[in-house]
C-alpha cells in the first residue's frame, strides 16, 4: 500500500466534468480487443506536482508549509488544455497531458525549488505533469486508437493546491494553499536555485 506524500491539484466539479466527459470518450473509443481499462475514480483524479516523501512523517508536513506558500505566491492561478493522451507502458498508465506552455510544469518547479531551498530534500520532482485517468495492464502493446481520442474540452482551472497523503487509494489533503502570484516566474533548470 502506498503511502506517499506529495503537493497535487484535484479538480473541482467544473474540470472533473471536462475529464468524464474525456474519460466517456476514451470508453467509447476502445476497441473490443483492446486490454480491459481499469478506470481511475473521479476522486482519484489530479496532478502531481511534487514527490514530497516515501512515506508519513508528521515532521516533515509540519515543515512544508511554508514552503509552500512561497510557491502558491510564485504562480497565479491558471488554465489548461489536455492536448492529447499516452499510453505510458512500463506503469500502464493512460495519461492526458496538457498543452505545452502550460504553467503546470512552472507550478511543479516552483514547489521543488521551495522544497529544496527550506531545506527539505523531495523523492521526486515531476517533469511530465499529467492525469492519470485509467490502467492497463503493464507492458501492453502500443494501443494506437487512444491517439485518436478527441481531448477538445473546457480548460481546467487551477487556483490552489494541496499536501496529500495516499492512505491506499484515497487522498487525505493535509492543507490547501491558494495561488496568489501576479505573473508567472521563468522556469528555472532542475538543481539550480
Amino acid at each position: 500500500m502506498s503511502r506517499t506524500l506529495f503537493t497535487g491539484w484535484r479538480p473541482g466539479v467544473t474540470a472533473q466534468a471536462t475529464l468524464a466527459a474525456l474519460r466517456d470518450r476514451i470508453v467509447a473509443a476502445r476497441p473490443t480487443d483492446a486490454p480491459r481499462l481499469s478506470l481511475r475514480r473521479p476522486d482519484q483524479w489530479h496532478v502531481t506536482l511534487c514527490f514530497v516523501a516515501r512515506e508519513f512523517d508528521d515532521a516533515l508536513v509540519a515543515a512544508t508549509g511554508d514552503a509552500l506558500a512561497s510557491a502558491a505566491a510564485l504562480v497565479p492561478p491558471h488554465g489548461f488544455s489536455i492536448e492529447r493522451l499516452a499510453v505510458w507502458r512500463h506503469a500502464g498508465a493512460l495519461v492526458a497531458l496538457p498543452r505545452p506552455g502550460s504553467l503546470l510544469q512552472v507550478l511543479c518547479d516552483a514547489h521543488r525549488d521551495a522544497l529544496r531551498e527550506s531545506g527539505i530534500r523531495p523523492q521526486e520532482a515531476t517533469t511530465q505533469p499529467h492525469v492519470t485517468l485509467a490502467y492497463l495492464e503493464r507492458g501492453a502493446p502500443p494501443q494506437p486508437w487512444v491517439e485518436q481520442v478527441d481531448c477538445s474540452g473546457e480548460a481546467l482551472r487551477v487556483e490552489a493546491f494541496e499536501l496529500l497523503f495516499n492512505a491506499g487509494g484515497r487522498y487525505q489533503a493535509l492543507g490547501e494553499w491558494a495561488l496568489h502570484g501576479t505573473s508567472p516566474p521563468t522556469q528555472r533548470q532542475p538543481g539550480l536555485f
